[in-house]
């Protein structure tokens, strides 16, 4: 099975409908329209396969820049940038990972010039970063079993999640290795009653020592994304700490698991413009292009991901916003994961994110 035939196979299998490339078509700014090429990288598989019928391909119809591929390897890039020869023009990263770029000096401040009025306002303040451009949306949530838990007692929030008195079973979080991306000391905090307005900046104290009362009631401290739907299915643990995208697709496939979107964590990737990019215009070019509504709908429609433009949401079918992260009725609920304070450096020298991964590692191994 060929990569465009496996996007579509993900998509319909999960239960959203495929739509033609050619029903987003578009009137493109002329300020777009240039010659040359731009070097995206890219994953590879179904996620690449959408993001040529979403991006790549219909960038190149209506502006006339060629889109060249390359695999995605940020030690290779961030090396092609110190030697003075980066290897691509455009790369994805984790949202965590944009503060040691932009330290680095490996990123391009973006062009926001190029952007349309509408596209920007579609667009939420964090993801219109001075170095990263917003990717794709997904987040972390309070997952269950359902065999466990009816729909009317289920829990909703991280408050419900860490009261074992109320809802009773083993619990499912991240190791020390997914801190960030697990968001284990946010989650806590929220757990502990902190209101979403003032997570930041986070009481590591506070949130270690919610977690270290936890610490009997865990069933299975999690690295990879599948371990959580794994154990909630075996049923090692009752509820977990869990990616939407993985909850939803064990969910379609008959799996007894649900989720709930209340204080659901938002986290994010970023396209970042590699430092001294040799087609710099045109790599501004290609993400004024595909922040736009239509092209951010398009790839949700092949792979369920939240796209990084609201106005999206209007031009999608009422089953898939339901399962996507960043959907507008559901604004209040959802928390943005703030990475630049994860990024920020402390008088030693040190990221919070080293501070809290050492002090992580010290605890939980006791």
């Amino acid at each position: 099975m060929n990569t465009s035939v496996l996007a579509i196979a993900i998509s319909t299998a999960l239960g959203w409908s495929v739509v033609a490339t050619s029903a987003w078509a578009q009137t493109v700014p002329e300020n777009l329209n240039g010659t040359g090429e731009v070097v995206v990288t890219s994953g590879g598989g179904a996620w690449e396969a959408a993001q040529r019928k979403a991006f790549f391909e219909p960038f190149t119809r209506d502006t006339g820049i060629k889109v060249v591929v390359v695999p995605q390897d940020d030690g290779k890039m961030l090396a092609s940038i110190k030697l003075g020869q980066p290897a691509a023009d455009i790369t994805e990263i984790n949202g965590g990972s944009l503060p040691t770029w932009v330290n680095k000096s490996a990123a391009e401040e973006i062009d926001y010039s190029l952007f349309g009025k509408d596209t920007l306002n579609g667009m939420p303040d964090y993801l219109k970063s001075k170095y990263g451009v917003g990717a794709v949306i997904f987040s972390l949530n309070v997952a269950y079993n359902t065999r466990m838990f009816s729909e009317e007692n289920a829990p909703r929030n991280w408050v419900d999640f860490y009261n074992v008195d109320a809802y009773p079973g083993k619990r499912g979080l991240p190791k020390c290795e997914s801190l960030l991306n697990g968001g284990l000391l946010e989650t806590a905090l929220l757990g502990d009653g902190v209101s979403p307005q003032a997570l930041y900046p986070l009481d590591v104290e506070r949130a270690f020592a919610k977690i270290t009362k936890m610490k009997p009631n865990v069933g299975r401290w999690w690295v990879a994304g599948a371990d959580a739907p794994q154990s909630l299915v075996s049923g090692e643990v009752d509820m977990a700490a869990s990616y939407n995208g993985r909850i939803i697709s064990a969910k379609k496939q008959g799996a007894p698991l649900a989720l709930s979107w209340e204080q659901a964590l938002l986290q994010y990737d970023y396209w970042v413009v590699l430092k001294d990019a040799p087609n710099k215009e045109n790599a501004f070019k290609f993400l004024a292009y595909i922040s736009q509504a239509k092209p951010q709908a398009a790839f949700s429609t092949e792979i369920p991901y939240g796209p990084i433009n609201s106005d999206a949401f209007a031009l999608l079918s009422k089953d898939l916003v339901e399962a996507l992260p960043g959907a507008p009725e559901r604004k209040g609920k959802e928390i943005p994961q703030n990475y630049e304070w994860w990024g920020q450096t402390q008088a030693d020298g040190r990221t919070n994110y080293e501070l809290a991964l050492e002090r992580c590692v010290s605890i939980l191994s006791q």
